[in-house]
């Protein structure tokens, strides 16, 4: 039945191609980054694939020829291959695949290097940010509180509180500068966001890439003519602990300003916000929203936690490796982010359901490191100012780690 005055649905309209997607990115991107050769790879694969296939007939033929006791189908069958054609064949096709590998090491080398400049210019905004967000005590670092604490009569119970204290007094005392001062931080903020939206997608992209390319190939070459041990998971490298710290903080710097305009309007009346909005033409600047890591990243920390707990690594390693006829083992550690899990596979363990869905995230381990007693992580729920873990301006856990090579 169909509802009057509503269309009809119809057909979803297709999904982007990913080559298409890619060279879309690629002309985007005005900033000269090196991206994985897609179609070098895709053709290598092709070529490789195409000698398989001569090599599967010649062998064919040999069988045939011993099952026919080495007559001729009325002498049009060709002459079996002999030892040393399918050893050539072999090589070849041996060959081809390493081909393929020396490309992807090159580009997993050359795409990480320009992932780590990447983490450098998204640090140094960072950096700066968090310097102007103290100026203006929307974060109080250690050795400030400690000064503050200092000078108090008694030492303060709850420095969360105290933060609080601090950045109401500061806006009470000078409401116009508070708000011109939230004002240009929002705006350098969401500048912040499209540096780091630009960072998040360079790696969404190139690790769907890889993903794709190494699922297809082991799906189509035989264990006997790879070139090296499968799964071949060294693109996971891209998504760097750095990158994840650094797309969190930023995340977190949201909540930050989010938090000071409403502790604004909550400490200044009505009547003054309203007129100093209009300078702002009414309202506040909106404060972009930045969304992290992509599906494609998340999906490779998920495996990543998943092959750090024993019994789930062994389980899928065995699995992942298994050449068998069962179907959905091969390609089975690169899974498209969403697809329904093999059978089969760890998650279905226990009466056929899956567990619950791992966090999106995880926390950085250098939150956990400055959240000891004396500070309080960046963006802690119910804290209006908050205290400054010192990792922008003493360098992140990790950044000074070097590239060990691409090799899967």
């Amino acid at each position: 039945q169909v509802v009057r005055g509503r269309r009809p649905p119809g057909p979803a309209a297709p999904a982007m191609r990913f080559g298409k997607k890619l060279a879309l990115q690629v002309m985007d991107d005005q900033s000269g980054a090196p991206y994985l050769s897609h179609k070098p790879m895709k053709e290598a694969i092709n070529r490789t694939v195409r000698e398989l296939r001569i090599y599967q007939a010649r062998v064919q033929g040999v069988e045939q020829g011993h099952h026919d006791g080495g007559a001729a189908d009325n002498g049009m069958a060709p002459a079996p291959a002999s030892p040393a054609e399918l050893g050539e064949l072999e090589e070849r096709i041996a060959a081809l695949d390493r081909q393929l590998f020396a490309l992807v090491d090159e580009d997993l080398s050359r795409i990480h290097q320009h992932v780590r400049r990447g983490e450098a210019r998204l640090q140094a905004k960072l950096a700066a940010m968090q310097c102007h967000l103290m100026d203006a005590t929307l974060l109080v670092g250690e050795a400030q509180l400690e000064r503050l604490e200092g000078v108090l009569p008694a030492g303060a119970e709850d420095r969360s509180a105290l933060c609080r204290r601090l950045i109401e007094l500061r806006m009470q005392s000078d409401p116009p500068s508070s708000a011109r001062e939230l004002d240009g931080m929002v705006a350098e903020y969401n500048a912040l966001v499209d540096v780091a939206s630009q960072h998040a997608q360079y790696l969404e992209i190139n690790v769907a890439g890889f993903r794709k390319l190494l699922k297809r190939h082991e799906k189509q070459i035989p264990q006997k003519f790879r070139s090296r041990p499968m799964p071949c998971l060294g693109f996971h490298r891209l998504v760097t602990h750095t990158s994840r710290q650094l797309l969190e903080l930023t995340k977190q710097l949201a909540a930050v300003l989010a938090d000071a305009r409403q502790r604004f309007e909550e400490v200044v009346s009505p009547e003054e916000v309203e007129h100093l909005l209009r300078a702002f033409g009414g309202q506040w600047l909106e404060l972009a929203e930045f969304k992290g890591l992509g599906p494609e990243c998340e999906m490779v920390l998920n495996i990543q936690r998943k092959l750090k707990d024993p019994m789930s690594s062994q389980l899928m390693q065995v699995t992942a490796s298994f050449s068998g006829p069962g179907p959905g083992c091969p390609g089975f550690l690169y899974p498209k982010p969403g697809a329904a899990r093999p059978s089969g596979s760890p998650a279905q363990a226990k009466g056929g359901q899956p567990p619950p869905a791992a966090p999106a995230s995880v926390e950085p381990a250098f939150m956990a490191e400055f959240a000891r007693p004396g500070g309080y992580p960046l963006a802690q729920a119910g804290v209006g100012a908050h205290a400054a873990p010192e990792a922008m301006r003493a360098g992140f856990p990790g950044a000074d780690r070097q590239w060990r090579g691409a090799r899967c």
